[in-house]
C-alpha cells in the first residue's frame, strides 16, 4: 500500500508539467485531517461518487446529441 507522499511522488513523475498536482490543492473550506493513504484529489472523488446526487444517476441512461453540444439528457 502506497502513502500519500509515494503517491504524490508518483504524481511528480507521471503527470505532464501543466497538470496539477494534488499537493498544491488548497484544501478545503472546513479542515480535515488528511489521511496518509489519500491524496486530496482522490478524496474529492470518492465524496463525489459517494453522493447521493451521483447515485440517483447509476440506473439511468445518458444520451449525448451531437448537435446540442456538451449537454447531456437521461431517459
Amino acid at each position: 500500500m502506497f502513502s500519500r507522499h509515494d503517491l504524490e511522488a508518483i504524481e511528480d513523475k507521471s503527470l505532464v508539467s501543466y497538470r496539477v498536482r494534488s499537493k498544491a490543492s488548497k484544501g478545503r473550506t472546513y479542515k480535515d485531517t488528511e489521511p496518509d493513504y489519500r491524496t486530496a484529489f482522490q478524496r474529492y472523488r470518492d465524496h463525489i461518487l459517494h453522493t447521493t446526487a451521483f447515485r440517483r444517476l447509476e440506473y439511468k441512461t445518458q444520451v449525448f446529441i451531437s448537435f446540442e453540444g456538451d449537454y447531456f439528457h437521461t431517459r
